[in-house]
């Protein structure tokens, strides 16, 4: 029932200022589209465990363990499942903060998905806070259009990690899959085009690709 009263009150708090105070705000009142498999209450003694020394896996709704990995002001990562990693970094904006997620699953190759939200939640739109890397981006030279056309076949989708990077979590680094999704015969015939990872860093809310 005090816990029940903690987050009722939490809630409303956060409603009425439309800014979070810390991080660990922000993932009590997350309304369940990313922590689906954590209820709130579960994710604030998390929290509390956290704060007070103790690395304690939760149960999640799936059965299995979630854990926090590190937890500050503005910058959470957590352990979701076996299989999925989930990072929050809080931005101060001058209307409202903005929350940026990373969520990063294992296909076994890493995979990971950037979103945006508001104080309350709401995505917003992130055309112009990002844009979004592609194998494009991590070519140092023009691959021939019939080299290309293998990779194509090869890889037919990216699979691009993004995780968050610095003291102050204020840089996003980028790594695509292709040298684990590849066999070391196929990747050789790649390599020579690519660097292995791009770097972003944060200007405001936007995450700004850092020139080499």
């Amino acid at each position: 029932m005090k816990r029940l009263l903690t987050i009722i009150v939490l809630s409303a708090l956060l409603a009425g200022s439309g800014m979070a105070r810390t991080v660990a705000d922000l993932f009590g009142s997350e309304p369940g589209d990313i922590f689906m498999l954590l209820p709130r209450v579960t994710r604030l003694d998390m929290v509390d465990y956290y704060n007070s020394g103790q690395a304690v896996a939760a149960r999640n709704n799936m059965g299995g363990e979630s854990q926090l990995l590190a937890l500050d002001s503005v910058y959470l990562k957590l352990q979701a499942s076996a299989v999925k990693t989930v990072e929050m970094r809080m931005v101060a904006s001058k209307r409202d903060t903005v929350i940026i997620v990373i969520e990063t699953v294992e296909t076994p190759v890493p995979d990971s998905r950037i979103t945006f939200w508001d104080s309350q939640w709401k995505p917003l739109r992130d055309n112009k806070l990002i844009k979004r890397p592609t194998l494009d981006d991590f070519m140092t030279r023009q691959m021939p259009d019939d080299l290309r056309a293998d990779l194509d076949m090869a890889a037919p989708f990216a699979l691009i990690e993004l995780a968050f990077d610095g003291d102050q979590h204020d840089t996003v680094v980028a790594r695509h899959g292709l040298k684990r999704f590849l066999t070391q015969a196929e990747w050789a015939r790649y390599s020579a085009y690519f660097t292995d990872q791009i770097t972003y860093r944060l200007q405001g809310a936007k995450l700004k690709r850092v020139k080499p």
